[in-house]
């Protein structure tokens, strides 16, 4: 019987732990099943007893973070997860996601350490090295990360990728030589792949650096003749300043180019539109107007070179031919806020205020939302006497003028303007008060309040206003209107012809009221042939008008 016991014991022993091991997976298939019915609390229930029988077990113990990081026990599921990766090193997506956990929670440095680990244990996976550097840069350990980018290229030799990588980190650190020279590897390395010429240009012409972006672009041509690009940039010469006009001639030919990106066509246009918009220059602006009509065949369904064109009349005194390429514009993309922006500022300084109520209407179907708008909106409705639409239309642009007290204070400003109409003298000065209280210095208010004095013959105050108004933005043709009429009732009649000649200049040669004036001025000033022509003019503007009618029949005020 002894023997039998002893010689039996093994058998037993064996079928007990089978027994124990079918019990466990029957568990892990259980919890397995809670798991995807969304039971996760059950499911680690189920595994947390799993672990106590077999600690050593890493599928168990890595589930069992998994699920705790699922439930939101981060702290919990770390520890479990960095368990089993001491328990089963080999296995890689345990670092893997534990990494991912690392990187939610900004735990960058101990993500790039298991990162490190995994370069170890697989040197040849480039992506390894990707994440490892990736988390380092989190880390601010960017050195280190040049270091690893270092490492991968002296295994798989210098490619795009690494360059770019090593570039971009060396430019976030200020370093530009450095920056510069990864890129310059890459175009030695692969002189032949013109791609990477043109990153090196474009990044010399980022830094401002023209020679060196044009010699590379010399580079391009010796090697590729008809490359786009290459050829607009070089066009024109190397010496913009000498010859401006030449310069937008000379480009001409690569505009006429279907193959050259109308982006990089209007990034050469760039600076001659912001510099016609700071000068004003016609003969500037029409030399690139005819680069734009080119674009406007070449590239027709792109609202780009429409609104180029419009920006180009526009700054250039021909508000009308910007409205028409404004308009030209949104026909092919309406969704550019900017745009309507630029359209309803023209409609308002051309006094088209049938135009700016329509077109304030279809912004606000686009762009609800926008202040600006209803602002636009409401001084068309004013002008169209619509008094009860314009104050909502105010109230509106107040409520969503937001934090800017620029706005804001226009508004109120208009606010007041409505109701001296409506002869509310006490909304008009409360409304008055709250606006220059707002922005003391806005021109709109100010210009907006010089006209309330005046219109109560506070002559002193109304200048004052006029004048910062004026002082602020000599181009606006409502301020120069505005401290004309002041200038006109003081009998200063030399410098109203002054306010009104650059009120003309910038949109008002469109208003009947400022043609009329401009006629009464020159009356003043002994012009009556003048003075009967800008009556003429603004009798062709404002249609029957039995002022006007006495004024030209006797030649006389």
């Amino acid at each position: 019987m002894l023997l039998l016991a002893v010689l039996s014991c093994p058998v037993v022993a064996q079928e007990r732990f089978s027994e124990a091991e079918v019990n466990q997976e029957k568990m892990f298939i259980e919890a397995n099943r809670e798991k995807l019915l969304g039971h996760f609390d059950k499911a680690i229930t189920i595994l947390r007893e799993l672990h106590r029988q077999q600690g050593d077990n890493a599928a168990i113990t890595y589930e069992l973070g998994r699920l705790l990081q699922a439930e939101g026990q981060l702290e919990e599921a770390i520890r479990y997860l960095q368990l089993a990766t001491t328990l089963d090193p080999a296995n890689e997506w345990y670092p893997k996601f534990l990494a991912d956990i690392y990187q939610q929670e900004g735990r960058n440095a101990e993500g790039a350490a298991l990162y490190e680990k995994l370069v170890q244990n697989s040197p040849n996976d480039e992506f390894l090295y990707f994440r490892w550097a990736y988390f380092l840069v989190r880390a601010q350990q960017v050195d280190k990360a040049l270091k690893v980018y270092d490492e991968l290229e002296k295994r798989v030799g210098l490619n795009e990728e690494i360059a770019r990588r090593k570039h971009t980190l060396y430019l976030g650190m200020g370093d530009t030589k450095r920056a510069s020279r990864e890129l310059e590897r890459l175009a030695e390395a692969f002189p032949t792949a013109i791609a990477y010429q043109h990153l090196l240009a474009d990044f010399y012409e980022s830094q401002g650096d023209t020679a060196a972006a044009r010699k590379v672009y010399e580079r391009i041509i010796s090697q590729n003749p008809s490359d786009p690009q290459a050829q607009l940039a070089l066009a024109g010469g190397s010496n913009v300043q000498n010859d401006e006009l030449r310069y937008l001639a000379d480009l001409q030919p690569a505009f006429e180019r279907s193959d050259v990106p109308i982006d990089q066509k209007i990034s050469k246009l760039y600076p001659f539109i912001t510099k016609v918009a700071a000068t004003g220059d016609r003969e500037l602006a029409d030399a690139a107007l005819l680069l734009t009509q080119i674009m406007e065949v070449i590239h027709s369904n792109e609202a780009k070179p429409f609104a180029a064109a419009g920006d180009l009349y526009y700054h250039s005194g021909r508000p009308q031919e910007a409205i028409a390429k404004y308009r030209e514009t949104l026909e092919r993309d309406e969704n550019v806020f900017p745009v309507w922006e630029q359209l309803l500022v023209s409609l308002y300084e051309t006094g088209d205020t049938k135009g700016l109520y329509q077109t304030a209407n279809a912004a606000l179907d686009v762009f609800p939302n926008r202040a600006i708008i209803q602002y636009y909106l409401a001084i068309a409705a004013i002008q169209q006497g619509n008094y009860t639409e314009a104050l909502d239309a105010i109230s509106l642009a107040e409520l969503m003028s937001g934090r800017d007290p620029e706005l804001l204070s226009a508004a109120k400003a208009l606010a007041g303007e409505v109701y001296s109409y409506q002869k509310k003298a006490a909304d008009a000065a409360a409304a008055f008060a709250k606006a220059l209280t707002l922005a003391p210095r806005s021109p709109e208010v100010n210009y907006r309040y010089s006209q309330y004095m005046l219109a109560q013959n506070q002559l002193p105050a109304a200048k004052n206003a006029a004048r910062i108004a004026v002082d602020a933005a000599s181009d606006n043709p409502y301020y120069a209107y505005g401290m004309a009429r002041i200038l006109y009732e003081e009998k200063a009649y030399d410098q109203a012809e002054q306010q009104l000649a650059e009120a003309r200049k910038n949109g008002a040669r469109y208003w009947a009221s400022a043609l009329e004036l401009s006629g009464d001025v020159q009356f003043q000033l002994n012009q009556v042939e003048k003075a009967v022509e800008y009556w003429q003019q603004a009798k062709v503007l404002a249609g029957a008008n039995p002022r006007l009618d006495i004024k030209i029949t006797n030649r006389s005020l």
